[in-house]
């Protein structure tokens, strides 16, 4: 009895470090150790994406006629301009990535980043004469990654910024769950008319910031495996 008693003990005490194994992250990680991080990926726009965009400018009559949506702009106390909108200024790429937009005409947005839209259309403003001080504002709308599986809260996880990386979108979705699998986050990505598969091991710091899934982008899948899953 005594033997089976010290098996059993032995066990469970081999499960619960292989358990808190399973639960570290970057277990490689040690102070002043060094890890290659894959080259940064900028968001930028594809076909069906939105975007608002906004031209400020002195010249407050010119300015508006590039603000669809903008009824007047005003001066703050603090000098600076402020546009009146009844709605955002808002524009759809197309299927071949182009927006309509006012005056300029068809602009091709496709594979641009935030800053990059902005000088495009500051440039060609001041090359056609029209605002020479223009200042360009673009923000992207209702870009997200889906977070499904084992994490706190599953579901679409919002990009607000120029870059995204799978730490945000784990950390946004209140961190895996003590089920949740950490040796194989699974990244399911659109590349043409294909979906590439990319599996990251939270385990390994080394794993994580040089895979080309460190940073996401728009439409990424990210799915947490549940741990019993795992073979």
């Amino acid at each position: 009895m005594k033997q089976t008693a010290c098996l059993l003990i032995s066990v469970a005490l081999l499960s619960s470090c292989a358990t808190r194994s399973q639960l570290t992250y970057f277990r490689d990680a040690q102070a002043g150790s060094e890890v290659a991080v894959a080259a940064p990926r900028l968001i930028t726009l594809e076909p069906g994406n939105d975007v608002n965009i906004f031209v400020n400018s002195r010249d407050e009559k010119l300015a508006q006629l590039f603000n669809v949506g903008v009824s007047a702009i005003e001066t703050s106390d603090e000098g600076r301009l402020v546009m009146i909108c009844h709605e955002k200024p808002r524009y759809t790429l197309d299927g071949g990535g182009y927006i309509d937009f006012p005056v300029l005409g068809q602009l091709k947005l496709d594979g641009l980043t935030r800053d990059s839209v902005a000088k495009l259309i500051k440039r060609k403003l001041v090359e056609g004469r029209m605002l020479t001080d223009a200042v360009v504002n673009v923000k992207f709308c209702d870009l997200y990654v889906n977070v499904l599986g084992e994490v706190a809260h599953p579901g679409r996880v919002a990009i607000e910024g120029d870059s995204f990386t799978l730490i945000d979108a784990l950390g946004l979705s209140g961190d895996l769950t003590a089920n949740g699998d950490r040796r194989c986050i699974v990244v399911l990505r659109k590349e043409g008319n294909t979906r590439r598969t990319y599996s990251v091991n939270l385990n390994s710091a080394e794993d994580v910031y040089s895979s080309p899934a460190f940073f996401l982008k728009q439409g990424d899948v990210v799915y947490v495996k549940p741990r019993r899953a795992h073979k």
